[in-house]
């Protein structure tokens, strides 16, 4: 805790550094702190991590706090102008409002929900099914950013790829989408996985118009990693203070 308190400054100037832009990926994942005052130590409390300023250096800020509220998110966000990019929990939709920011989504979370209906038809079932139509989508975009990966496409000529290529993709995935929430049960695994991804379009498709961006949050998923591999071994810390 003294090592964290002397290094305070530094990491001020860090969170500033993520804070110039062009792009804010946010996340959090949960931490049990057993002292907690007013709370008992099975309460749960979050890491909120974020990564952002130059491209070519980005920083990785962890933020301890002792709740999910979209409240920590407007502090770590004060006087931000850019993209930032979430998954889809509410606790980001006061973004869609915030003046300077523009909100973006993620492509790896609507992939999930309908992975989650293929898992559950089971290894057995092997007619191709509307969660399959979905998948092969989605897969048709990930191998664009993959090709252009491949050949080091980066600003405008990344933006023309994805224009030329994605959009008319995700164009047809959206019609479909549309048509399915017609007819799906809206509580079922198919209904709830169309009513989210019809629900998180206009920020699924603001990668077409940022390079600085790919599809997906998985940028900031990954450097949460560490620290869900850490609580595995440590479980919780003593007092917010340690955390």
């Amino acid at each position: 805790m003294k090592a964290a308190e002397a290094c305070r400054p530094v990491v001020e100037l860090l969170h500033h550094e993520i804070r110039s832009g062009p792009l804010i990926n946010i996340d959090e994942t949960s931490v049990q702190v057993l002292a907690e005052p007013g709370r008992a130590a099975t309460t749960k409390s979050y890491m909120w991590v974020c990564r952002g300023g130059p491209p070519d250096k980005p920083g990785i800020r962890y933020h301890y706090a002792p709740s999910r509220s979209k409240a920590v998110a407007k502090q770590l966000l004060t006087e931000y102008t850019g993209v930032v990019q979430t998954d889809g929990y509410n606790g980001y939709d006061f973004l869609d409002t915030q003046e300077g920011v523009i909100h973006a989504g993620c492509l790896a979370h609507v992939r999930r929900t309908f992975d989650e209906i293929r898992k559950a038809r089971g290894k057995k079932h092997h007619k191709t099914g509307s969660a399959d139509v979905a998948l092969n989508w989605i897969k048709q975009l990930y191998r664009i950013e993959s090709e252009a990966k491949r050949q080091e496409l980066t600003g405008d000529e990344l933006l023309a790829e994805r224009r030329g290529k994605a959009k008319p993709i995700l164009d047809d995935f959206h019609e479909w989408l549309r048509e399915k929430a017609t007819r799906a049960v809206p509580k079922s695994l198919l209904g709830k996985a169309v009513n989210y991804t019809l629900g998180q379009w206009d920020r699924l498709v603001v990668y077409l118009d940022h390079a600085e961006m790919s599809p997906d949050n998985n940028l900031v998923e990954n450097a949460i990693r560490p620290f869900v591999v850490g609580r595995k071994n440590w479980l919780f810390s003593g007092t917010p203070e340690g955390a």
